[in-house]
């Protein structure tokens, strides 16, 4: 009799347990919710910064023993197979959208060219590209040219999140963006989304202010002096910092945690090989990629192998790309010959996949220009753990997935992005244009080509189309 009270008491114990923890969880859920409404409702504006001294947690780099980082070989010639998106989605929606600032001869861009111009030089491009960015109601599209803007699903603008007050020009027969820059003037540096909340970054007259703002109300919960480096919303009131530089000649941290008053949570120091760029110009074919995987901003750092999930508290690598002997070392990336050597150019994960732009040598115009340059498109299929290469190749402005889901048009690459379970990308008219001008176009199946066709006749310049697949 005695074990039968025992017994009882031990489940009684247990059960009161799990339901004190089921009450901390909620309680927490609770508090943190009521944590963001005050959040939201603040609007509060800072002048100064004042940081409290230290670092919260110190810098882990740390493997899920559950969830080992998977290892994908691009070295080697990978079995060709066609990635049909049609494997992974079903449905398709299209969101048109008209820019606000169309009345004053302003467009999206698509494949733009552009200059910058200084007191004494400039520089110029190609391949600007408004960007598009999913929450589950919204959508905001812009560039750091002319602002960005806050659209509904039905294609409704709503509100602008920021805009220059003097606007760049805008040349739409030559599809060509010119700003006239001065320290005195006012710079859109762009901004980070996550779900409702959005980090825009600027500068005007040399003052650099970050503004966090809520979608839902529409309101700015906190304004206050910008900070260095490139930086993305971890969280509604946390942010990172990239810091990497590859001609940086000291071992200096490449990422930091912020909360958005400022206090350093954590910081995470470059282990990349060191170099030494001495005088005269150099090249930079990388750049450190970010991007969101379910709850998870994930990073890979330019010249690292590894991708990482990032915390406030660690970095957790989930994949390895191993470029074996077609690895540029730091050295070699900014100084040396590049021939042959590998150089990662756009990543994007779904549940399903980790698709991956990669080139040999360096794309820049002279090498596309002589054929040097080439691309390659591959997928990591995850549930098959392998990798594979499509058959196809081409410059990524023109490079399309193939999408046979009925009444859809062949996904841009270069556009392309994922928002949860969603695989979205986006259009101007002139990118349409190209797409129909391309030596791919005569194979997409009749259907497609017409409704490119139909898609592009309907359109205006002024407008940019989103396709949505889920």
């Amino acid at each position: 009799m005695k074990t039968k009270y025992v017994a009882i008491l031990l489940l009684y114990l247990i059960a009161t347990a799990c339901k004190n923890n089921r009450q901390t969880l909620g309680d927490k859920a609770e508090e943190q919710q009521v944590n963001l409404t005050e959040l939201y409702a603040s609007e509060e504006v800072l002048d100064t910064i004042v940081p409290n001294p230290g670092v919260k947690y110190p810098e882990q780099r740390k493997i899920d023993p559950q969830n080992p980082p998977k290892v994908i070989n691009l070295e080697t010639v990978a079995e060709a197979r066609e990635l049909d998106l049609a494997q992974y989605y079903a449905e398709v929606e299209y969101i048109k959208l008209k820019h606000p600032l169309s009345e004053k001869g302003i467009a999206f861009l698509g494949n733009s060219s552009y200059e910058v111009l200084y007191d004494q030089g400039g520089m110029m491009g190609d391949g600007a590209n408004s960007r598009v960015y999913l929450t589950e109601d919204k959508l905001i599209a812009g560039d750091n040219f002319f602002g960005y803007h806050c659209f509904d699903f039905q294609g409704n603008y709503t509100h602008t999140l920021i805009a220059k007050k003097e606007l760049p020009d805008f040349d739409l027969k030559n599809n060509k963006a010119s700003l006239h820059w001065s320290p005195e003037g006012e710079t859109i540096h762009g901004i980070s989304v996550l779900d409702d909340n959005c980090l825009i970054m600027s500068t005007n007259n040399r003052k650099s202010t970050f503004v966090f703002h809520h979608l839902g109300t529409r309101k700015n919960y906190l304004s206050r002096p910008g900070s260095p480096g490139s930086v993305l919303l971890l969280s509604p009131d946390t942010y990172v910092a990239d810091m990497y530089r590859a001609i940086s000649t000291g071992r200096e941290p490449m990422l930091y945690c912020f909360d958005i008053k400022g206090d350093t949570l954590s910081k995470f120091i470059n282990y990349n090989p060191l170099a030494d760029v001495g005088r005269g110009s150099y090249t930079n074919p990388e750049s450190t990629i970010f991007y969101r995987h379910g709850k998870y901003l994930t990073m890979r750092q330019a010249y690292n192998d590894t991708i990482f999930r990032v915390t406030a508290e660690k970095l957790i690598p989930v994949y390895v790309l191993s470029s074996g002997s077609k690895k540029p070392d730091v050295q070699t990336a900014l100084k040396g010959d590049k021939k042959g050597k590998i150089f990662i150019s756009k990543l994007l994960e779904t549940d399903d996949f980790l698709f991956i732009t990669h080139t040999e040598d360096y794309d820049c115009r002279n090498n596309r220009n002589s054929g040097a340059v080439r691309f390659f498109y591959s997928y990591f299929d995850k549930k098959a753990a392998k990798r594979y290469a499509l058959p196809r190749s081409g410059f990524p402005e023109v490079f399309t997935l193939t999408n046979s889901i009925d009444g859809t048009i062949p996904v841009s690459i270069s556009n392309a992005s994922v928002y949860k379970n969603k695989f979205y990308s986006s259009y101007t008219k002139r990118q349409l244009s190209e797409i129909i001008s391309s030596d791919a176009f005569a194979a997409f199946p009749a259907a497609q080509r017409a409704k490119l066709q139909s898609l592009h006749s309907e359109m205006t310049d002024f407008e940019l189309l989103v396709m949505i697949l889920k």
